[in-house]
């Protein structure tokens, strides 16, 4: 059996959308995750028009419009987050309501045209989360169009495998690129909120390691005598600590932040703040070895007794 040129086509156009929508979903900066969703859904809008070359155009040309209407909402979009200006504010409140208002209308005509009750409530719901969906890429904030995009993924998913068929004649075979897709969606947002869940755990703790250095470097700087030492850290633990609180700082650093010169130097502070408190703790211990140096060099400090304190 021969392969159209045009269904490789779209299995290759169905790749670069999965890389898209997967990349879009790992951008926090609203703009750009708008533009690069926004491409995607170009491709994945002639992906449907390769199928259609390969096939039947008629059963394509819906989703093909589906997809140009979901590239276009992206740009536009952008285009209006762009400025934030009271101009664009009311172009962006009219253009969401139109984009609801197609996106209700040709739902409610597709729903009113299904030749089964399952098929009817599968897309009934589908429509509401589309309709989320919609309105979760114009709200602010990075989390209303994940949370909205997952369930929603979760829906296109469904009616690409036979349970949206399992009760009426529509397609008679798994939409395996279609699932992948999906499915890139859905994996994508998990993982983003995987490092999200992450990056909270790291900077609590880097708040509670901040805590417990500036406290021993406290103590340290009360520091008059050696028989004080023994309230301290020991210096290999301490030093340990440092280093991982700089660590910490880096990995928490969102580059996607980084937009102009005040973030970057807010960043690029609380680096150097941190770099600075390990010369700090570096100078401190050096006070310590003194201390016990001094203890050391008094008369009577048998062996065990200096075996002690070098050892603390």
């Amino acid at each position: 059996m021969e392969i159209s040129t045009w269904f490789i086509v779209a299995q290759v156009l169905g790749v670069i959308t999965i890389c898209f929508e997967f990349a879009s979903y790992q951008i926090k900066n609203k703009q750009t995750y708008l533009l690069v969703n926004g491409i995607g859904s170009a491709f994945w809008a002639f992906m449907f028009l390769a199928v259609g070359m390969a096939t039947t155009m008629s059963t394509q040309i819906t989703l093909f419009i589906v997809g140009i209407y979901s590239s276009a909402r992206a740009l536009v979009f952008f285009w209006i987050f762009q400025k934030d200006t009271i101009k664009r504010r009311r172009i962006g409140k009219g253009f969401l309501i139109f984009m609801i208002f197609v996106a209700l209308s040709a739902g409610i005509t597709m729903i009113t045209r299904l030749p089964t009750t399952g098929t009817i409530i599968l897309q009934a719901v589908s429509l509401v989360f589309a309709l989320g969906f919609v309105i979760g890429q114009y709200m602010p904030g990075k989390h209303p169009v994940r949370i909205s995009v997952f369930f929603y993924a979760i829906m296109l998913l469904l009616n690409s495998t036979p349970l949206a068929i399992l009760d009426g004649n529509g397609i008679e075979r798994w939409n395996i690129m279609g699932i992948a897709i999906e499915a890139s969606k859905i994996i994508s947002v998990l993982l983003f909120y995987i490092i999200f869940v992450h990056k909270k755990v790291l900077a609590n703790k880097l708040v509670q390691i901040k805590s417990i250095v500036a406290c021993e470097m406290s103590k340290i700087t009360a520091c008059s005598s050696v028989e004080e030492i023994a309230n301290i850290m020991p210096p290999e633990k301490l030093e340990k600590l440092a280093v991982k609180m700089v660590q910490y700082e880096l990995s928490l650093v969102e580059r996607d932040k980084m937009i102009d010169i005040n973030c970057t130097r807010d960043h690029t502070r609380a680096v150097l703040e941190d770099i600075q408190t390990v010369q700090d703790v570096k100078n401190m211990l050096e006070k310590l070895m003194r201390l016990k140096m001094q203890k050391l060099d008094k008369p009577k400090m048998t062996g065990v007794a200096k075996e002690a304190i070098l050892g603390q």
